[in-house]
């Protein structure tokens, strides 16, 4: 069967403001901003223009742009950027307001943010005939309810479903083709032992390949067919630099995208996923520090991993 898209992107796009500073200030102190960007955002945004750099022929479906000027600039910023992605199932609407973020990045390579107008934000249905034009298909949560609807179409029409950060929803678990989650969001200051148990018994509970990522520790992956195995604890690459890490675990989902469009075993699939997530993070923003396919593979070669 041809499809028109490798993959649907369905979720959030929004104006990301950058700021570089070299620390938070206390309540009523002041810090100098260092550098000021602003940049495609938002969890779908940012997979979709990892993909887009891969090769993958991606459409966004997502919240409605605002008719003002961040709507505008977005929309310049993807003609820049990334013209190759299919737009037409993000609406210009004179009611909404376009969604930004305010990302303030230190040293450390964390970042603080800051939203406005995200709970405002919806997405559209998914159309049936639109789910079917893709291969695969994946959302994040922040549009819960909407997500996991379009989740639902995307699964009856056939795609491979690829759902970030829904593994507390059974009712996604039991239609998920791959699930992928962060550690923060079963539960912060969970131990491997913790994050283990929960990748192995999602899978044997649901069926599908569940990865549980834990930040620069690495991931857990509980592989499909092998009910009744712990997870396997995949580390880390180790970054030649950390700038920023917004967006990281967004590049990783795009890596495991990618993997599956080649055909590649899992774990090589992930791999890849992780070392596209540790190379993100040498630049500021949720996609900017994505690389080539060659140069992920360079980094691999030679880049060390994360000690336990």
């Amino acid at each position: 069967m041809s499809h028109e898209y490798d993959v649907l992107v369905y979720g959030t796009v929004c104006l990301d403001v950058l700021w570089r500073v070299e620390k938070l200030p206390p309540p009523g102190g002041y810090v100098d901003i260092l550098e000021e960007r602003r940049e495609i955002g938002g969890e779908a945004a940012n997979t979709a223009m990892a993909l887009a750099r891969w090769g993958v022929k991606v459409a966004l479906v997502g919240n409605a742009f605002g008719d003002d000027e961040d709507g505008h600039l977005l929309r310049s910023l993807f003609s820049r950027d990334a013209p190759e992605i299919d737009l037409r199932f993000l609406p210009t609407s004179a009611a909404a307001f376009t969604p930004y973020c305010v990302c303030m990045a230190t040293p450390d390579g964390q970042r603080t943010m800051f939203g406005y107008r995200f709970t405002e934000m919806q997405p559209p249905s998914l159309d049936p005939a639109l789910a079917a034009s893709a291969r695969l298909f994946t959302m994040e949560p922040n549009a819960y309810a909407a997500g996991a609807s379009a989740c639902q179409v995307a699964a009856a029409a056939g795609a491979f479903t690829l759902p970030m950060d829904y593994a507390k929803d059974p009712a996604i678990n039991a239609i998920a083709s791959q699930i992928v989650t962060s550690s923060e969001h079963i539960g912060r200051n969970l131990s491997a032992t913790d994050l283990s148990t929960f990748a192995a018994h999602t899978r044997d509970t649901y069926g599908p390949t569940t990865i549980v990522t834990w930040g620069e520790q690495g991931c857990f992956v509980a592989e499909y067919g092998q009910n009744g195995q712990p997870a396997v604890h995949i580390p880390a690459y180790v970054a030649p630099r950390v700038i920023d890490t917004t967006g990281s675990g967004d590049i990783f989902r795009a890596g495991l995208l990618y993997g599956q469009l080649q055909s590649w075993d899992l774990f090589t699939t992930v791999r890849f996923a992780s070392a596209a997530a540790a190379l993100n993070c040498t630049e500021m923003g949720g996609w900017c520090g994505v690389r080539s396919l060659s140069e992920i593979e360079a980094f691999q070669r030679t880049a060390a991993t994360h000690s336990p």
